[in-house]
Protein backbone atom coordinates (compact mmCIF):
# COMPACT_ATOMS: atom_id res chain seq x y z
CA UNK A 1 0.00 0.00 0.00
CA UNK A 2 2.92 2.31 0.76
CA UNK A 3 4.05 2.19 -2.80
CA UNK A 4 0.97 3.06 -4.22
CA UNK A 5 0.15 6.00 -2.24
CA UNK A 6 4.22 6.98 -3.58
CA UNK A 7 3.05 6.24 -7.17
CA UNK A 8 0.01 8.29 -6.78
CA UNK A 9 2.11 11.14 -4.88
CA UNK A 10 4.47 11.37 -7.91
CA UNK A 11 1.40 11.39 -10.17
CA UNK A 12 -0.35 13.67 -9.05
CA UNK A 13 2.99 16.08 -8.72
CA UNK A 14 3.25 15.24 -12.36
CA UNK A 15 -0.12 16.47 -13.56
CA UNK A 16 -0.18 19.13 -11.07
CA UNK A 17 2.81 20.96 -11.59
CA UNK A 18 1.80 22.36 -15.52
CA UNK A 19 -1.40 23.87 -14.01
CA UNK A 20 0.13 25.87 -11.29
CA UNK A 21 3.19 26.57 -13.91
CA UNK A 22 0.36 27.78 -16.33
CA UNK A 23 -1.57 29.94 -13.24
CA UNK A 24 2.03 31.30 -12.36
CA UNK A 25 1.81 32.29 -15.98
CA UNK A 26 -1.22 34.30 -16.54
CA UNK A 27 -1.00 36.12 -12.96
CA UNK A 28 2.58 37.25 -14.26
CA UNK A 29 0.63 38.61 -17.91
CA UNK A 30 -1.52 40.12 -15.75
CA UNK A 31 0.31 41.89 -13.90
CA UNK A 32 1.93 43.46 -17.06
CA UNK A 33 -1.37 44.63 -18.17
CA UNK A 34 -1.74 41.84 -20.63
CA UNK A 35 -4.09 39.15 -21.61
CA UNK A 36 -1.54 36.21 -21.52
CA UNK A 37 -1.76 32.75 -21.98
CA UNK A 38 -4.55 29.85 -21.02
CA UNK A 39 -3.49 28.53 -17.46
CA UNK A 40 -3.45 25.33 -19.92
CA UNK A 41 -0.78 26.74 -21.91
CA UNK A 42 1.58 24.77 -20.26
CA UNK A 43 -0.14 21.38 -20.74
CA UNK A 44 -0.72 22.88 -24.42
CA UNK A 45 3.32 23.20 -24.86
CA UNK A 46 4.11 19.60 -23.49
CA UNK A 47 1.80 18.27 -25.56
CA UNK A 48 2.96 19.73 -28.74
CA UNK A 49 6.32 18.78 -28.01
CA UNK A 50 5.55 15.56 -27.06
CA UNK A 51 4.45 15.12 -30.60
CA UNK A 52 7.58 16.07 -32.47
CA UNK A 53 10.57 13.85 -32.86
CA UNK A 54 14.46 13.74 -31.70
CA UNK A 55 17.19 15.63 -33.00
CA UNK A 56 20.42 15.89 -31.71
CA UNK A 57 23.64 17.99 -32.66
CA UNK A 58 26.53 16.45 -34.46
CA UNK A 59 29.00 17.76 -31.68
CA UNK A 60 27.43 16.21 -29.00
CA UNK A 61 27.71 12.68 -27.57
CA UNK A 62 25.76 10.09 -25.71
CA UNK A 63 25.32 12.85 -22.49
CA UNK A 64 22.99 14.68 -24.53
CA UNK A 65 20.24 11.88 -25.49
CA UNK A 66 20.25 10.52 -21.87
CA UNK A 67 20.66 14.01 -20.24
CA UNK A 68 16.57 14.30 -20.44
CA UNK A 69 16.12 11.00 -18.87
CA UNK A 70 18.35 11.09 -16.04
CA UNK A 71 16.94 14.65 -15.00
CA UNK A 72 13.53 13.49 -15.00
CA UNK A 73 14.59 10.03 -13.02
CA UNK A 74 16.31 12.24 -10.57
CA UNK A 75 13.66 14.74 -10.22
CA UNK A 76 10.80 12.12 -9.54
CA UNK A 77 13.31 10.26 -7.06
CA UNK A 78 13.50 14.15 -5.15
CA UNK A 79 9.80 14.35 -4.52
CA UNK A 80 9.54 10.60 -3.98
CA UNK A 81 12.01 11.01 -1.05
CA UNK A 82 9.82 13.72 0.82
CA UNK A 83 7.25 11.65 3.60
CA UNK A 84 3.92 12.62 2.01
CA UNK A 85 1.91 10.06 2.27
CA UNK A 86 4.18 7.52 4.54
CA UNK A 87 5.80 8.42 8.08
CA UNK A 88 8.94 6.96 10.08
CA UNK A 89 7.11 3.09 10.34
CA UNK A 90 6.64 2.76 6.51
CA UNK A 91 9.06 0.70 4.59
CA UNK A 92 10.31 3.51 2.67
CA UNK A 93 11.32 5.98 5.49
CA UNK A 94 15.36 5.19 5.19
CA UNK A 95 14.54 6.36 1.47
CA UNK A 96 13.67 9.73 3.07
CA UNK A 97 17.28 11.64 4.11
CA UNK A 98 18.28 14.63 3.94
CA UNK A 99 21.54 13.87 2.34
CA UNK A 100 19.71 11.88 -0.27
CA UNK A 101 17.81 14.91 -1.64
CA UNK A 102 20.95 16.91 -1.59
CA UNK A 103 22.67 14.30 -3.66
CA UNK A 104 20.01 14.16 -6.33
CA UNK A 105 19.49 17.91 -5.97
CA UNK A 106 23.44 17.31 -6.94
CA UNK A 107 23.07 14.82 -9.53
CA UNK A 108 20.00 16.59 -11.31
CA UNK A 109 21.84 20.17 -11.55
CA UNK A 110 25.05 18.35 -12.69
CA UNK A 111 23.38 16.42 -15.58
CA UNK A 112 21.92 20.05 -16.37
CA UNK A 113 25.23 21.78 -16.67
CA UNK A 114 27.11 19.11 -18.42
CA UNK A 115 24.29 18.77 -21.21
CA UNK A 116 24.50 22.01 -22.07
CA UNK A 117 27.72 22.11 -22.39
CA UNK A 118 28.12 19.00 -24.19
CA UNK A 119 25.61 20.60 -27.41
CA UNK A 120 28.71 22.73 -28.54
CA UNK A 121 26.18 25.43 -28.13
CA UNK A 122 27.54 28.75 -27.35
CA UNK A 123 24.44 30.09 -25.64
CA UNK A 124 24.54 26.89 -23.80
CA UNK A 125 27.81 26.94 -22.65
CA UNK A 126 26.95 30.33 -21.16
CA UNK A 127 23.75 29.38 -19.52
CA UNK A 128 25.64 26.22 -18.10
CA UNK A 129 27.91 28.37 -16.53
CA UNK A 130 25.64 30.28 -15.34
CA UNK A 131 23.62 27.68 -13.72
CA UNK A 132 26.65 26.40 -11.87
CA UNK A 133 27.45 30.08 -10.31
CA UNK A 134 23.36 30.05 -9.15
CA UNK A 135 24.45 26.76 -7.57
CA UNK A 136 27.16 27.51 -6.00
CA UNK A 137 25.00 30.57 -4.05
CA UNK A 138 22.37 28.72 -3.12
CA UNK A 139 23.96 25.21 -2.48
CA UNK A 140 26.15 26.40 0.32
CA UNK A 141 22.97 28.54 1.95
CA UNK A 142 20.82 25.36 1.59
CA UNK A 143 23.63 23.10 3.38
CA UNK A 144 24.58 25.23 6.52
CA UNK A 145 20.67 25.50 7.04
CA UNK A 146 20.02 21.71 6.67
CA UNK A 147 23.17 21.16 9.00
CA UNK A 148 21.48 23.02 11.85
CA UNK A 149 18.30 20.96 11.48
CA UNK A 150 19.97 17.87 11.11
CA UNK A 151 22.43 18.63 14.38
CA UNK A 152 19.40 20.44 16.43
CA UNK A 153 17.38 16.99 15.50
CA UNK A 154 20.02 14.67 15.79
CA UNK A 155 19.23 12.56 12.66
CA UNK A 156 19.27 13.07 9.01
CA UNK A 157 16.07 11.53 8.43
CA UNK A 158 13.09 13.52 7.28
CA UNK A 159 10.06 11.36 8.53
CA UNK A 160 11.94 11.47 12.01
CA UNK A 161 12.48 15.36 11.71
CA UNK A 162 9.13 15.66 10.81
CA UNK A 163 7.69 13.78 13.58
CA UNK A 164 9.74 15.92 16.18
CA UNK A 165 8.18 19.02 15.06
CA UNK A 166 5.12 17.94 14.96
CA UNK A 167 5.17 16.37 18.60
CA UNK A 168 6.52 20.06 20.02
CA UNK A 169 9.67 18.19 20.55
CA UNK A 170 11.84 20.91 18.23
CA UNK A 171 10.93 23.41 15.99
CA UNK A 172 10.58 27.38 15.85
CA UNK A 173 10.67 27.57 19.50
CA UNK A 174 14.25 27.15 18.97
CA UNK A 175 15.81 30.43 16.84
CA UNK A 176 18.32 28.39 15.29
CA UNK A 177 15.78 26.56 13.51
CA UNK A 178 13.39 29.47 12.97
CA UNK A 179 16.57 31.64 11.13
CA UNK A 180 17.64 28.97 9.49
CA UNK A 181 13.98 28.87 8.17
CA UNK A 182 14.07 32.17 7.01
CA UNK A 183 17.43 31.57 4.98
CA UNK A 184 15.82 28.44 3.45
CA UNK A 185 13.20 30.45 1.87
CA UNK A 186 15.74 32.21 -0.06
CA UNK A 187 16.94 29.14 -1.17
CA UNK A 188 13.34 28.16 -2.07
CA UNK A 189 12.96 31.43 -4.16
CA UNK A 190 16.01 31.15 -6.78
CA UNK A 191 15.57 27.27 -7.51
CA UNK A 192 11.98 28.41 -8.65
CA UNK A 193 13.64 30.33 -11.10
CA UNK A 194 12.16 33.94 -10.21
CA UNK A 195 13.79 37.70 -10.77
CA UNK A 196 16.43 38.59 -10.86
CA UNK A 197 17.74 35.05 -11.38
CA UNK A 198 15.60 34.41 -14.21
CA UNK A 199 15.63 37.97 -16.62
CA UNK A 200 12.38 37.71 -18.98
CA UNK A 201 14.17 40.07 -21.67
CA UNK A 202 16.94 37.37 -21.87
CA UNK A 203 14.97 34.21 -21.19
CA UNK A 204 16.26 32.10 -24.11
CA UNK A 205 19.81 33.40 -23.67
CA UNK A 206 19.92 32.54 -20.49
CA UNK A 207 17.19 30.87 -18.27
CA UNK A 208 16.88 28.19 -20.55
CA UNK A 209 20.15 28.61 -22.80
CA UNK A 210 21.18 24.98 -22.08
CA UNK A 211 18.12 23.82 -23.58
CA UNK A 212 18.82 24.95 -26.87
CA UNK A 213 19.81 22.12 -28.59
CA UNK A 214 16.73 19.93 -27.20
CA UNK A 215 13.43 19.62 -28.91
CA UNK A 216 10.74 17.22 -29.13
CA UNK A 217 10.19 14.97 -26.81
CA UNK A 218 13.66 15.26 -25.05
CA UNK A 219 12.81 19.36 -24.28
CA UNK A 220 8.85 17.54 -23.23
CA UNK A 221 10.53 15.27 -20.92
CA UNK A 222 13.24 18.04 -19.51
CA UNK A 223 10.52 20.54 -19.17
CA UNK A 224 9.02 18.19 -16.79
CA UNK A 225 11.64 17.44 -14.93
CA UNK A 226 12.35 21.14 -14.23
CA UNK A 227 8.61 21.71 -12.96
CA UNK A 228 8.88 18.52 -10.66
CA UNK A 229 12.26 19.05 -9.75
CA UNK A 230 10.84 22.98 -8.09
CA UNK A 231 8.06 20.78 -6.62
CA UNK A 232 10.37 19.14 -5.09
CA UNK A 233 12.12 22.04 -3.26
CA UNK A 234 9.27 23.92 -2.48
CA UNK A 235 8.54 20.54 -0.89
CA UNK A 236 11.23 20.22 0.74
CA UNK A 237 10.52 23.22 2.58
CA UNK A 238 7.36 22.50 3.88
CA UNK A 239 8.25 18.79 5.09
CA UNK A 240 10.85 20.77 7.57
CA UNK A 241 9.65 23.47 8.31
CA UNK A 242 5.95 23.71 7.92
CA UNK A 243 5.01 19.68 8.63
CA UNK A 244 1.30 18.65 9.13
CA UNK A 245 0.08 15.99 10.63
CA UNK A 246 -2.22 14.21 9.11
CA UNK A 247 -3.32 9.95 9.61
CA UNK A 248 -4.88 9.66 6.30
CA UNK A 249 -2.31 9.54 3.21
CA UNK A 250 -4.48 11.38 0.53
CA UNK A 251 -5.18 14.12 2.93
CA UNK A 252 -1.99 14.90 3.31
CA UNK A 253 -1.33 14.95 -0.17
CA UNK A 254 -4.19 16.99 -0.81
CA UNK A 255 -2.96 19.58 1.50
CA UNK A 256 0.40 19.78 0.95
CA UNK A 257 0.43 19.68 -2.85
CA UNK A 258 -2.66 22.76 -2.02
CA UNK A 259 0.49 23.81 0.20
CA UNK A 260 3.28 23.50 -2.60
CA UNK A 261 0.70 25.26 -5.49
CA UNK A 262 0.18 28.47 -2.60
CA UNK A 263 3.98 28.81 -2.84
CA UNK A 264 4.92 28.31 -6.60
CA UNK A 265 2.09 31.04 -7.34
CA UNK A 266 3.06 33.34 -4.79
CA UNK A 267 6.29 33.60 -5.67
CA UNK A 268 4.96 35.97 -9.23
CA UNK A 269 4.13 38.47 -6.42
CA UNK A 270 7.62 38.30 -5.53
CA UNK A 271 8.85 38.42 -9.37
CA UNK A 272 6.65 41.12 -10.31
CA UNK A 273 6.73 43.60 -7.59
CA UNK A 274 10.29 42.73 -6.85
CA UNK A 275 13.49 45.12 -7.69
CA UNK A 276 15.56 43.93 -11.17
CA UNK A 277 19.15 42.94 -10.50
CA UNK A 278 21.60 42.16 -13.33
CA UNK A 279 22.78 38.24 -12.19
CA UNK A 280 25.84 39.23 -10.80
CA UNK A 281 24.50 42.13 -8.59
CA UNK A 282 21.47 39.81 -7.96
CA UNK A 283 23.13 37.17 -6.69
CA UNK A 284 25.75 39.01 -4.90
CA UNK A 285 23.29 41.65 -3.20
CA UNK A 286 20.72 39.31 -1.94
CA UNK A 287 22.81 35.95 -1.42
CA UNK A 288 25.00 37.66 0.65
CA UNK A 289 22.04 38.69 3.50
CA UNK A 290 21.09 34.84 2.65
CA UNK A 291 24.38 33.48 3.84
CA UNK A 292 24.82 35.71 6.79
CA UNK A 293 21.25 34.32 7.95
CA UNK A 294 22.26 31.15 7.71
CA UNK A 295 25.70 31.32 9.27
CA UNK A 296 23.83 33.09 12.23
CA UNK A 297 21.41 30.25 12.81
CA UNK A 298 24.84 28.16 12.81
CA UNK A 299 26.11 29.99 15.34
CA UNK A 300 23.28 30.28 17.50
CA UNK A 301 23.14 26.43 17.38
CA UNK A 302 26.72 26.31 18.73
CA UNK A 303 26.13 28.41 21.35
CA UNK A 304 23.49 25.86 21.87
CA UNK A 305 20.57 28.80 21.67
Amino acid sequence: MDYLYLLLQLVSAIALAPLFDGISRKLRAKFQSRIGPSIFQTYYDIYKLCKRGRTKSRSASFISQIAPYVLFVSAAAMFCALPITYGSDSVLAGFSDIFVLLYLGALFRFVFIVAGIDSANPFSGVSASREGTVGFYTEEVAVICLIVVMMGAGSTNLPFITGLIQEGMYGYAVPSFSIAATAFLWVMYVETGRKPYDLAEAEQELQEGVLGEFCGKDFALIDIAILLKQFAVLGFFLVIFIPWNFSHPLLALVVFLAEVGFLYVMGVFIDNFGPRYTINYGLKRTMLFALAISCTSLALYIMGI
